[in-house]
């Protein structure tokens, strides 16, 4: 791990803040370049005491600051069903989420959560569709991203960036599951109007703003090295 204190050179500098609040710190058509890495810690996944992890006992947290913010207990132990179900589906892409979210509120009428291996374990019981991936993984990525507002600073960041990067400049963005993908591939996909009477479509209507690079994947070398990245995909935006 390198700190800020290590890194030489007078160009380079570390902000501590969350990449959604690009405007704080950057001009319009100031940057020429961008990599978005959308991958979690490592440090963080693998210790138990921050609560990511559904085959370790730890708090039911998932934060990545630590210091503020709503954590998995809050939403598991008092958000409404429809809430949790909604969470489970659209950030985990979860097919049981309905079934998941009703064991939840059932569970904890009775005993609120407490820690990870409960949650895992309630889930584990209650889902039918079986996969070589561990029964928790989708549900436990959804609370995450949920927690986290993953998503949100996710699509603020990118706008953001849209008027930061200049002509000719590129943005790098590596995800890890497919509604990451299909966010940054959404947010550079041209949006025209059509009205009409306009038609046909006028050249400049035409004429895109962002050109989207092929889809990059981790070699096979990579991932013996690093397993985690066996699920990124990595996509190059050109602005025009």
């Amino acid at each position: 791990m390198i700190s800020s204190k290590e890194i030489k050179y007078g160009n380079f500098n570390f902000i501590h803040d969350n990449f959604r609040n690009l405007d704080r710190y950057f001009d319009n058509s100031s940057i020429s370049g961008a990599i978005i890495d959308c991958g979690l810690s490592s440090p963080q996944l693998d210790s138990p005491e921050r609560g990511f992890s559904f085959q370790k006992k730890g708090p039911l947290d998932m934060r990545f600051n630590n210091q503020s913010g709503i954590t998995c207990s809050d939403i598991v132990n008092k958000y409404k069903e429809k809430e949790i179900s909604h969470i489970l589906w659209a950030y985990g892409e979860e097919e049981e989420s309905r079934r998941i979210a009703k064991a939840i509120v059932e569970r904890r009428s009775d005993k609120p959560f407490t820690n990870t291996l409960d949650l895992s374990d309630l889930i584990k019981k209650n889902k039918k569709i079986r996969t070589k991936k561990h029964a928790a993984t989708k549900s436990f990525q959804a609370l995450r991203i949920a927690v986290n507002s993953e998503v949100l600073n996710l699509e603020e960041c990118l706008e953001e960036l849209k008027k930061k990067i200049i002509k000719g400049g590129k943005i790098v963005v590596i995800s890890f599951h497919s509604l990451e993908d299909r966010l940054v591939k959404n947010a550079f996909k041209e949006k025209i109007n059509i009205h009409e009477k306009r038609i046909p479509i006028i050249e400049e209507e035409k004429n895109p703003t962002y050109r989207t690079h092929k889809l990059i994947y981790p070699t096979k070398d990579e991932v013996k090295m690093n397993i985690r990245s066996r699920s990124a995909k990595m996509r190059v935006i050109e602005k025009l």
